[in-house]
């Protein structure tokens, strides 16, 4: 009896969620999360990865990514979508994404690789199409539904820890990974329709995708990837594309070319990449309770305040370590009210301008930050031999 009252607890969702068809393909999909929820979650890592990244200005480059982004995001006829295009600077990063809701941003990483428009349209449309097929929703619901049973093989209790780690490795490579790679198949067919919507050819894409593969060079095995293989891949693309060449009527405009992404970076955003990283780096110091106390005793050692008042404020304020560290750097540095400064993060104020409108210069504020972790990593390590307990 305990075992179908699990059974049935696992599956009562479905009773109130059902199977969906994709846009254009007409797949069926089982959907285990509301639009709604699905909208509001890409809002909320929107805000955080834009917190994590440095952004570009640079005019040129916002203005084509905007002018290719606003074609696509007509062509996908998402209305209830509030649509919005940023441009990461990150020439390292060869990459782009769509979030449910549509806030997009691209990589000038990716730039090299799309080299113009008609390539970043082949980019932006395949990233649309992942939010217009709601795959993420999809994953979300299916990775649920792998709780679901794995919570149902334990309570059995017919089942050991060891069988389990199995099990859940199957599901991974057996299921989910292939999943995944058919994702990605169908956002290529539905990203090239979107781009021929939107005035950009789509045999575009083959060439791109050589680049990419060309780019790719040393990727795991396709078997255990969530992306096809590059050959795959264009081979599938190949076999879409007289169904996208349907929808493409010629825009009568000239093709931009791309700027650089290396004539995009900056001293000013390489050393703001750098305090990031310093921010996440004192965030991974401060994962256990070893950690946290030693990043705590370095702030309060730098700040020359008490340790327990450092630990209390950042919980109040629900920051990570590192970003409370750094907003402190700035408050301390440039004699500035830290309340005022954590206004101007919390509208999402960029680290070089929060820096300098409080009178504290970034390289400044990244000095301080490797104090910070210096004096950590050397803490930690004292206190490694020493019996683990709560930071007050």
């Amino acid at each position: 009896m305990k075992k179908h009252r699990w059974t049935a607890l696992a599956l009562l969702p479905l009773f109130f969620y059902g199977c969906a068809a994709a846009p254009y393909t007409g797949r069926s999909q089982l959907m285990l999360v509301s639009e709604g929820q699905e909208v509001g979650l890409g809002q909320d890592a929107y805000r955080e990865i834009l917190r994590q990244n440095v952004l570009s200005d640079d005019r040129e480059a916002l203005r084509i990514v905007r002018k290719v982004g606003d074609r696509i995001a007509r062509a996908a006829d998402k209305l209830d979508y509030r649509w919005e295009f940023r441009v990461i600077n990150d020439p390292e990063m060869v990459n782009a994404f769509c979030l449910p809701g549509g806030k997009v941003a691209v990589y000038t990483g990716i730039f090299p690789v799309a080299r113009d428009e008609a390539g970043l349209a082949v980019v932006i449309g395949h990233e649309v199409a992942h939010a217009l097929l709601r795959h993420p929703a999809e994953r979300m619901s299916q990775a649920q539904l792998v709780g679901a049973g794995m919570a149902l093989a334990q309570a059995s209790g017919k089942v050991n820890p060891a069988a389990l780690q199995v099990l859940g490795l199957s599901a991974s490579v057996g299921w989910m990974l292939p999943f995944s790679r058919s994702q990605e198949s169908e956002a290529d067919r539905v990203g090239l329709i979107l781009m021929a919507k939107a005035g950009y050819d789509p045999r575009a894409a083959i060439p791109l995708w050589e680049r990419m593969g060309r780019k790719e060079k040393g990727a795991p095995p396709e078997f255990l990837s969530t992306h096809p293989g590059s050959d795959t891949r264009i081979q599938q693309l190949r076999g879409y594309m007289a169904e996208a060449l349907n929808y493409y009527r010629p825009a009568e405009r000239e093709i931009e070319t791309l700027p650089s992404a290396q004539q995009l970076d900056s001293p000013t955003a390489k050393t703001e990449r750098e305090l990031l990283k310093k921010i996440q780096g004192i965030n991974r110091l401060a994962a256990d309770q070893r950690g946290e106390r030693a990043v705590a005793e370095a702030i309060s050692y730098n700040l020359r305040t008490d340790m327990r008042s450092v630990v209390q404020e950042r919980q109040q304020l629900r920051l990570g370590y590192g970003e409370y560290a750094a907003l402190r750097g700035v408050s301390h540095l440039g004699r500035s009210p830290l309340r005022q400064i954590l206004a101007d993060y919390q509208d999402g104020v960029r680290w070089y301008d929060l820096s300098e409108r409080n009178g504290a210069r970034l390289a400044e504020l990244s000095a301080w930050l490797s104090d910070i972790q210096r004096a950590a990593g050397g803490s930690q390590g004292r206190l490694r031999d020493q019996p683990s307990r709560p930071v007050y």
